[in-house]
């Protein structure tokens, strides 16, 4: 290959690359137009709401699904949001209590299960459902780099924020399958007469390992409990953990070292996971 061969190439790809950059940021930004107004929806839309209204909030729940499912904001206070959604984990939680507004006085209840703390294999992927807000949000940008969850072409390639998002959040633009104005977080579980026979029946043909009682910190747990308890400490949050009932809690003794763990931090905790234990009924449940 000759050297004009060469030059052409090199000025082929130049073009294209500048080319590709300035049409991921026109496509990125007509996305976040879009993706700013939507306020429905799991992925995005609770998210957006979140942010909009936490300045204002006096109460913020966090945590997976037990968060979202089982604790009604309006049970204790006139202003709170419920902030929980399934399989969000510490690393996810903690990347939204760090944007709550600074010096302002609030409760902030965050969900906890000891087989979490205790995870041999949690990295903090749950962190990744906020890529959407990447490039826009320096707080979340910075816990994705910190975790090692960053996409290596996403600060080339905006447009990989919203990877998966799109058409749900276009569907939820154009329509909305909830009224979010009137919409505080809270999804309670209720379960259908086939759902309880199905909870019913794996419960009874459930079969049940060992506990593991080697109680092994996770070090993502361990790192972010300081950084929250830190947070909430200095910008007069009041913070408290709590785990949520369980049908069946078969290994008792993480659920003891979880306790003495926050303990030692000086973390508030509850632990409600045998709430239902002397009254129980697979009415309450759904799998």
């Amino acid at each position: 290959m000759n050297s004009a061969n060469i030059k052409y190439l090199i000025k082929l790809l130049v073009t294209t690359t500048v080319i590709l950059f300035v049409t991921d940021k026109i496509v990125y930004k007509a996305i976040t137009l879009v993706s700013d107004k939507v306020y429905t929806g799991q992925s995005i839309g609770k998210i957006n709401q979140f942010l909009n209204l936490k300045d204002g909030m006096d109460l913020l729940i966090f945590g997976s699904s037990r968060a979202n499912h089982n604790v009604d904001p309006k049970k204790l206070s006139d202003n709170g949001y419920n902030m929980g959604l399934d399989g969000r984990r510490i690393a996810f939680c903690a990347a939204l209590i760090k944007i709550l507004p600074k010096a302002k006085k609030q409760t902030v209840l965050l969900h906890i299960e000891a087989r979490n703390v205790f995870s041999k294999t949690y990295v903090g992927d749950d962190l990744t459902w906020l890529q959407s807000k990447y490039n826009s949000n320096k707080i979340i940008k910075n816990e994705i780099e910190k975790l090692g969850l960053k996409n290596p072409f996403q600060d080339f390639f905006w447009c990989l924020s919203y990877n998966g998002k799109v058409l749900g959040t276009l569907k939820n633009f154009v329509r909305p399958n909830y009224n979010h104005t009137k919409y505080d977080g809270y999804d309670p579980i209720q379960p259908t007469a086939r759902q309880q026979e199905i909870f019913k029946t794996k419960e009874e043909n459930r079969v049940y390992g060992d506990c593991d009682k080697s109680f092994i910190l996770n070090s993502i747990y361990d790192q972010y409990l300081d950084v929250i308890a830190l947070f909430c400490k200095q910008e007069n949050k009041d913070l408290i953990l709590f785990s949520a009932p369980m049908y069946n809690d078969h290994c008792l003794e993480d659920n003891a070292k979880l306790k003495n763990l926050l303990e030692a931090k000086g973390i508030k905790y509850y632990d409600f996971t045998n709430f239902f234990k002397e009254e129980n009924s697979y009415s309450y449940w759904k799998d």
